[in-house]
């Protein structure tokens, strides 16, 4: 008997059993599913089963079971709106709760919990302190590093007389210009003409703490940070 014999065996071996439709949900993938389940009998009892390739088949209670498909993506659509609103609750949730413990945080103040002379965090603000250290050690490693790597880099000045960005040095003497832009972002000018915009917020303030920062308002406006995450170079044709 040829492949193409035996799927149709198969085939008509399934059509020849009635066929219902449910609706089934995966709440950790968010998803909905519309599957089929076939009456087969054995001993006189009757049970709805569904097949999965691979998977054990199952029995499924005749109670949720739908007759045609119109009603199985009328259910399914509506099991996709609720899990959309659930969504959109508890983003809001979240939203809501983020704003009031940063506004909460940005108005803390040590000294407010503990004894003026104190430099300790009383008992009772261990844990509050230990929630800080967990969310700042999960912060994304841009934000968290940047402090840090600030002082790394300064140490490797000190240590070296360069500034150091990105596989690649130049030392102080080597820069003929700063540019500042409106959003904190600056551009040194070397003695060859390449320009160096760098992306690493530590690296912009080790070379403000180097040269030092703005005195007044005026900015550059085409200074601004690279988009993407790497330094912008720009070098002279030779």
């Amino acid at each position: 008997m040829n492949k193409q014999s035996k799927v149709k065996q198969l085939r008509d071996f399934i059509r020849s059993h009635e066929m219902r439709y449910f609706v089934e949900q995966y709440e950790y993938r968010d998803q909905v599913y519309i599957k089929k389940a076939f009456k087969v009998e054995i001993n006189n009892q009757v049970y709805w089963v569904y097949f999965s390739y691979g998977d054990q088949p199952e029995i499924k209670d005749e109670r949720i079971l739908l007759k045609t498909m119109a009603e199985a993506k009328a259910k399914a659509q509506k099991l996709r709106d609720e899990i959309k609103r659930k969504k959109a609750e508890a983003a809001a949730k979240r939203k809501a709760e983020l704003e009031y413990v940063t506004k909460f945080l940005n108005d803390f103040n040590w000294y407010s919990y503990q004894d003026w002379n104190s430099e300790e965090i009383k008992p009772q603000g261990q844990p509050f302190a230990q929630a800080i250290k967990r969310v700042y050690a999960n912060m994304p490693r841009k934000e968290k590093d940047d402090e840090q790597t600030y002082i790394n880099l300064l140490e490797y000045y000190i240590k070296h007389g360069t500034i150091y960005t990105q596989a690649k040095s130049f030392r102080k003497e080597q820069v003929v210009s700063v540019r500042y832009g409106e959003q904190g972002a600056v551009e040194v000018e070397l003695v060859n003409g390449t320009t160096i915009i760098p992306k690493s917020n530590a690296v912009t303030n080790l070379i403000k703490t180097i040269f030092g920062d703005r005195l007044d308002s005026w900015s550059y406006n085409d200074v601004k940070e690279p988009t993407d995450k790497f330094d912008k170079i720009e070098t002279p044709n030779r």
